[in-house]
């Protein structure tokens, strides 16, 4: 049995390497293996302990027995090196100014930038390695000001989140929606191509909703009538009755009939105050959210053979956002705002 007999200035050195957080796990567990040999632990005992074959631990040992601490702590692990380490920096600019599209745009503009080459599979593993993803380009507004919407939500928003949050207010995000009757396509894991049949007919339900920003209740006003500023009365009348005696903001867009004079007279009535979110912005509304939550619960990929049907699965949904879906409402409704820094011109 290879003995090991440490000093008391060895003994410190070695703790104080296994408390250095720059050293790997598998410095720490040499250095482990040291110290149990050192206290009179087998072999056996410490591959057991520390899961290490037998002869892992005696080649720790000798290893130690050689060569003391600075043999122990020495990395001579293979590291394999890129020729395209020392242009890292400007590849990685390039790509943050001007994406590519995909593998083959990426070999190109490697070539250009360094002179070096790559297959289309390297060039996929050297953007991994850069922490780039095949990411989906997302739609913003061509008309959205970035800043406006910024400052909207610091001091407009906020603050009432904030009173919201204590109890002393209610916040409620406000919006229409126009389900059309016909098939909602989208991506499902299957053997082959599925075809989904589609409703005939044009006929709409329109919701006109407020979720509360906090404990996500949902209130409605549900019509196949045009949504219009009678029906936005009625929701203000209905809000209204839900929460007596309590500050009440509602945020909403600038539709012309959320926007009337006799919207406004009628809020100031009640005395809600209503937030009108700047132009285009859809991604501070929180509601939004909830119409692609209904429309992924019950509309995607269904077949609903007439417009009873189809209006009966929307307020089955929409129902079941006080019980049964209400976990998935709550994490969906995380107050979390994009804002658009990364937009491209």
């Amino acid at each position: 049995m290879i003995e090991i007999h440490l000093s008391h200035q060895e003994i410190q050195d070695l703790n104080e390497a296994i408390d250095d957080p720059s050293h790997s796990e598998k410095t720490k567990i040499k250095l482990l293996v040291i110290r149990m040999r050192h206290e009179g632990a087998k072999t056996g005992f410490i591959s057991k302990c520390l899961n290490l074959h037998g002869n892992t631990v005696t080649n720790y040992l000798n290893e130690f027995k050689t060569g003391k601490l600075p043999a122990t702590l020495e990395d001579r692990y293979y590291k394999p090196t890129s020729s395209l380490d020392p242009f890292i920096n400007c590849l990685k600019c390039s790509f943050r100014a001007s994406p590519v599209a995909d593998a083959k745009q990426a070999v190109e503009r490697i070539e250009i930038l360094t002179g070096i080459r790559l297959s289309e599979s390297q060039s996929r593993r050297f953007m991994k390695s850069l922490g780039l993803k095949l990411r989906k380009t997302a739609p913003i507004p061509g008309k959205c000001d970035p800043q406006l919407q910024f400052d909207f939500y610091t001091r407009e928003m906020l603050p009432r989140l904030e009173e919201a949050r204590l109890g002393e207010r209610k916040v409620l995000f406000v919006d229409a929606a126009h389900f059309v009757l016909g098939a909602f396509l989208g991506l499902i894991w299957c053997f082959e191509r599925i075809f989904l049949k589609t409703s005939p007919g044009r006929q709409r339900y329109n919701i006109l909703g407020a979720i509360d920003s906090h404990n996500q209740e949902f209130t409605s006003i549900r019509t196949t009538d045009n949504i219009n500023a009678l029906t936005i009365i009625d929701l203000l009348d209905k809000v209204n009755e839900k929460y007596p005696r309590i500050p009440i903001s509602m945020v909403m867009d600038n539709a012309r009939y959320q926007h009337c004079n006799a919207v406004k007279e009628h809020a100031a009535k009640l005395d809600i105050e209503l937030l009108f979110l700047p132009p285009y912005s859809p991604n501070l509304n929180l509601i939004e959210r909830v119409w692609k939550l209904t429309k992924k619960k019950c509309l995607t990929n269904k077949y609903h053979r007439d417009f009873i049907g189809f209006r009966t699965a929307i307020d089955s949904c929409l129902d079941s956002f006080e019980d049964k879906l209400k976990p998935e409402l709550k994490s969906l409704l995380a107050l979390n705002f994009q804002f658009f820094a990364n937009h491209k011109s």
